[in-house]
């Protein structure tokens, strides 16, 4: 959704703590019991997923490894194509950390999603193992992400969202989730370092024409958004991780707070928190919006007509100084200074 807007960005602070680290592990790599390597669904990664006997007590556990001890998020992906939640217990090194861990539903068999948990991980080796705890066994899982921290630890979703419990609206009014919405139900709120609001999410496929964004693919196609990269081309919305701000109208003005162009937002939904940038701009009183490649990192379908998600999804836009990125279209930048700025965030709120 292509609206002007300024280009410049500014440096990268590079001070402070590292980023996190993230490995993956592939469930059909792990040890199984009472479940077994299927492939009979799509959408999965790796050579396939496990899938559970429907009896309670299955389980997969996966052995990883940290670098050092401390906090770890782990992100399962699965699918649950039936109408019930299929709970497990989450176990680390031998002690359960969740225990009756919802994974709810997804549709079909063929829709993936993503859930998280965050326990504290040992130097070296460790063990985790997902029981399922009902008679119908637990979801099919793809795979685990393992995320340990740098020398600050790793900032988790839930630390986040406990900050931004309240509003204090510094918009002048609220804006609605979609153009056939009637009622504008969502203000931009302040905290110290950032803004932040509570939305859906639709999904902005403009800039670079790709196989998943064209004007095949999306009805409403433009070949260009607001923020270029620094070769002075759009965006990629496949390949790049962006947020959609409104354009400046007489609810807010996002440039009041210092926001434009390679912004670092921590976009969270589901447990799992994505670090994003402010990409491009949109409808002036329609708010919740971000790139394709966003909506896929999310767990969230992706499909330009026919994904996003109704609600759920918590944009935190980090305000103030050194908090864009330098190379816009360099998504670890916004993952090295976003990690950054989520725990000045912790500590200043």
């Amino acid at each position: 959704m292509l609206v002007s807007l300024a280009v410049a960005v500014a440096g990268l602070a590079m001070a402070g703590p590292a980023s996190a680290a993230t490995t993956e592990y592939q469930a059909e790599s792990a040890t199984l019991s009472q479940a077994n390597v299927a492939t009979n669904h799509t959408g999965y990664t790796g050579s396939g997923f496990v899938d559970y006997v429907n009896t309670p007590g299955g389980y997969i556990q996966w052995t990883v490894t940290a670098s050092a001890a401390g906090s770890a998020t782990i992100t399962f992906r699965y699918s649950n194509g039936t109408t019930a939640n299929r709970p497990m217990n989450v176990a680390v090194n031998g002690t359960v950390v969740s225990s009756g861990k919802a994974f709810n539903p997804t549709t079909n068999w063929d829709t993936w999603t993503t859930t998280s948990v965050t326990a504290n991980l040992n130097a070296g080796s460790n063990t985790i193992r997902a029981t399922a705890t009902g008679s119908e066994g637990g979801p099919n899982v793809d795979k685990i992400d393992v995320a340990t921290g740098g020398g600050g630890g790793t900032v988790t979703a839930d630390q986040l969202l406990a900050k931004v419990t309240s509003c204090s609206q510094i918009s002048s009014g609220k804006y609605k989730t979609d153009e056939d919405v009637s009622t504008a139900t969502v203000p931009v709120c302040g905290k110290t370092g950032a803004v932040f609001w509570k939305a859906d999410m639709d999904i902005d496929c403009d800039g670079v024409r790709t196989t998943q964004c064209n004007e095949n693919t999306d009805c409403c196609f433009q070949a260009d958004t607001a923020c270029h990269t620094s070769g002075d081309s759009p965006l990629n919305a496949a390949g790049l991780p962006y947020v959609v701000v409104p354009s400046t109208s007489s609810i807010w003005k996002y440039t009041s707070v210092g926001i434009g162009c390679g912004s670092v937002v921590a976009v969270i939904y589901n447990g799992k928190i994505e670090y994003a940038v402010v990409g491009d701009t949109g409808p002036t009183q329609i708010i919740g919006e971000a790139s394709y490649k966003t909506a896929s990192d999310l767990g969230i379908d992706p499909d330009p007509s026919t994904g996003g998600t109704d609600s759920g999804v918590t944009y935190i836009v980090f305000t103030g100084s050194g908090t864009k990125v330098s190379t816009i279209e360099n998504h670890s930048q916004a993952v090295t200074l976003g990690n950054q700025l989520a725990q000045q965030f912790l500590s200043s709120n």
